[in-house]
């Protein structure tokens, strides 16, 4: 497969994976779509303030602090500057997404959030979603991990809609912090993606990455609606995996 054609076929799948994102995107906004109380915000703000820093031994962070360590030796030697330098970037943009949602929720408690608490904040399919990316993994090595890589952030689609809001000072704080998170996970996603690209080299390639994306996406679909306490109804979700939902055209910008 050329480089013209494997452009193609990663641009193909990113409008098919649009469907889910699209999808993250009609549960947050019909979250938002009604008032909430402050309490009612508590819960989605709790489960994303866990999803940012992860606080158990397997955690994002943790691995990302050990990753670095192993590598700095290695710094030159067969790990490249510019990748030991995203790999730093990416840790700091991941805690302070966890520092920017769980300020929102301190506002709101009037207290300080513990690691402990926010550990009760690990969802069923959150955790069902970590275990169908270890299946992919294990299954299929890089192509799986890549897999799970693109999908990563759902082209940011709560946080877009999380945007929107405002009117009110905890509507506009969680904006706020919707925004500082925004444009990382569209980099997130465009990093993901052209590491899909480099590992997928053959139309065999490209149709098992698609069924990952396919397995993953379905459920960081039921994931978020778990995470905003069930707007949707199952019905609806397939009606989704589907297609039957308009694409915002932003995600035009993910294609090369």
């Amino acid at each position: 497969m050329d480089e013209q054609q494997a452009r193609e076929r990663r641009n193909e799948l990113t409008r098919y994976a649009s469907r889910f994102w699209a999808g993250e995107a009609e549960i947050a906004r019909t979250f938002f779509s009604q008032p909430r109380a402050p309490e009612e915000h508590l819960r989605w703000l709790r489960v994303q303030a866990y999803k940012e820093l992860q606080p158990r031994d397997d955690g994002i962070i943790l691995r990302n602090i050990e990753q670095l360590a192993r590598n700095y030796p290695s710094l030159e030697k067969g790990v490249g500057r510019a990748d030991f330098l995203y790999n730093i970037q990416f840790l700091e943009e991941e805690f302070r997404h966890y520092v920017v949602f769980a300020d929102v929720i301190d506002y709101i408690t009037g207290g300080q959030l513990t690691t402990e608490e926010l550990a009760t904040y690990d969802i069923e399919h959150e955790r069902e979603l970590r275990a169908v990316r270890k299946r992919c993994f294990e299954r299929h090595g890089e192509l799986g991990r890549f897999a799970s890589s693109f999908c990563e952030g759902g082209g940011a689609s709560i946080f877009y809609e999380g945007m929107q809001i405002g009117g009110d000072e905890l509507s506009d704080r969680i904006a706020a912090a919707c925004a500082n998170v925004y444009n990382d996970e569209m980099d997130h996603a465009a990093h993901g993606a052209d590491d899909l690209n480099a590992i997928a080299r053959t139309e065999e390639d490209w149709e098992l990455a698609k069924e990952m994306v396919t397995e993953i996406s379905m459920q960081r679909l039921r994931m978020r609606n778990e995470e905003f306490g069930f707007p949707l109804s199952d019905g609806r979700l397939l009606e989704i995996a589907e297609g039957q939902v308009e694409l915002p055209a932003r995600f035009e910008e993910l294609l090369v």
